[in-house]
């Protein structure tokens, strides 16, 4: 296989992570917390693609190091893998934070919905029991929603076709208690392990793209430049504590 076709493949292995992000990108929401979440989630479950686009760079050029197309395409992913890992830093208190706002977001809603079935599943108690006649009755749960009642349903006297209404109303309760005892905890606990998981894979995701990843002009990979920085402000030897009888040693003038 000609190693040009190594380069070949990590383009496209690009470009498919691009158009994946562009169907969560539309519409644009950046201030949704949904849209966040799906634009992280999204984010990390996709980024291996290009990090395997970088390995196959690099296998292309120990193979072919003189390819000028391939020295150049590799130089333009490494430096663009400086902005992954920063970005990828970012993204770690935004996922967090748009994780639980989602969960505080869908919590609110389907209690929202629940309250907004009971209520109505009130006022239709409530016109049920005050309705005077059969077209009244009709009329009250066509306009609240309710039931639809039958030509034979019609046929019926009053109190009988009332009980058979209240009967289809205590099926709707029972079915809205059912949805009420399914709801999640509204507690942060159990989005955690998930939050967890997302953070951790965008520190790993952040270190992997350091060690691809090269500022111009440098023959460091981002993360030895760091781990270098780190390495000098580390001190040459720990200083030993000063006790009580170095002070006094040193009070006297006769510090070693």
């Amino acid at each position: 296989m000609p190693i040009r076709s190594l380069g070949l493949l990590a383009l496209v292995l690009v470009l498919f992570f691009a158009l994946q992000l562009l169907t969560v990108l539309l519409p644009f929401q950046p201030l949704d917390p949904a849209w966040q979440w799906r634009f992280s989630n999204a984010l990390v479950s996709g980024a291996t693609l290009p990090l395997l686009a970088l390995a196959l760079l690099l296998i292309a050029g120990q193979l072919d190091p003189v390819d000028p197309l391939l020295k150049q395409r590799r130089r333009l992913f490494s430096q663009l893998a400086v902005a992954a890992a920063i970005g990828f830093l970012l993204l770690l208190p935004l996922q967090l934070s748009a994780g639980l706002r989602q969960q505080q977001a869908t919590g609110s809603a389907q209690l929202s919905r629940i309250a907004s079935a009971e209520q109505r599943l009130t006022q239709l108690r409530q016109r049920t029991t005050a309705a005077t006649s059969i077209d009244e009755l009709n009329a009250a749960l066509q306009k609240l929603g309710g039931p639809v009642l039958r030509p034979s349903d019609l046929a019926q006297p009053l109190p009988l076709l009332k009980a058979q209404v209240n009967a289809v109303f205590d099926q709707a309760q029972i079915q809205i208690n059912r949805d009420r005892a399914a709801l999640p905890p509204s507690s942060a606990v159990t989005a955690l392990p998930l939050l967890l998981r997302n953070a951790l894979s965008c520190l790993l995701l952040a270190v992997a793209d350091a060690a691809f990843a090269r500022r111009p002009g440098s023959d460091l990979s981002l993360l030895q430049e760091t781990q270098k920085r780190l390495q000098r402000l580390q001190p040459l030897r720990p200083r030993r504590a000063v006790t009580q009888a170095d002070y006094v040693r040193q009070l006297s003038g006769r510090e070693e």
